[in-house]
């Protein structure tokens, strides 16, 4: 069954959109300090953004739905959980006015302490723009050296593999099977189906591939739509 993420193509998701002539950046302060949460939370997860959608992938469908920040916030309360830095029911507590479960941490209040401080210095650093610009993406970040050389060039015509690897991938549905044409190289970065389950796998080669409408969706596309879409190598096969 298609999860409520894998939108992308699919006609029961089209609709108008509705755009504001003078759309603030939040909508509300609970958005903004959601946004700030994620400056803490990324980083204390190993700074990639893969876990974070991973999370969102797993909330209930009503959750998923219900708005963008309203996500970020189920999917960080749930990693928080889940690594024992927040109690189970810890937060329901506290929004009702209740005292949080006594001692059922997962983690000591030294760890704690010692996380704190950590991220208050990633926050707040002292860098160099040379150390900031080309060392700390890779301490945060997703991009690696490339370890083999890469299958695809510029113009190579590949088909997206029929099977989707579980219990996340970067390879959306609406694409699965499809024909395209390779128009960029990317460089290299660590393998999100790989990242989220702590499988160690070889930085992949990553690739944007323009796909024709009419080979995505049939005589149903608008005539002349090409859609571009960043995939990994091991999610293409040769033409």
């Amino acid at each position: 069954m298609t999860a409520p993420s894998d939108m992308g193509g699919r006609t029961e998701f089209f609709g108008q959109v509705e755009r504001e002539s003078d759309e603030p950046t939040f909508h509300a302060p609970w958005e903004g300090r959601v946004f700030g949460l994620s400056f803490f939370i990324e980083p204390l997860f190993g700074g990639n953004v893969d876990k974070l959608r991973f999370a969102m992938e797993q909330l209930p469908a009503d959750v998923y739905l219900s708005s963008y920040y309203g996500r970020w916030l189920g999917a960080f309360e749930a990693m928080l959980e889940k690594a024992g830095y927040l109690a189970p029911g810890e937060v329901d507590a506290r929004v009702a006015g209740r005292p949080g479960p006594e001692g059922s941490r997962g983690v000591s209040d030294l760890r704690l302490s010692a996380t704190t401080r950590a991220l208050r210095t990633l926050l707040r650093p002292s860098l160099s723009a040379w150390f900031a610009g080309r060392v700390l993406p890779r301490l945060l970040g997703t991009a690696r050296p490339a370890l083999r050389r890469r299958q695809f060039t510029t113009g190579d015509r590949v088909r997206v593999r029929d099977t989707r690897a579980t219990p996340y991938t970067r390879q959306p549905g609406y694409v699965t099977g499809k024909p395209g044409v390779v128009v960029a190289h990317l460089g290299a970065t660590a393998l999100p189906d790989a990242v989220v389950v702590g499988r160690r796998a070889l930085p992949e080669h990553l690739y944007t591939v323009a796909f024709q409408g009419e080979d995505l969706w049939g005589d149903d596309a608008e005539p002349g739509t090409e859609v571009r879409v960043d995939l990994y190598e091991s999610y293409l096969a040769p033409l």
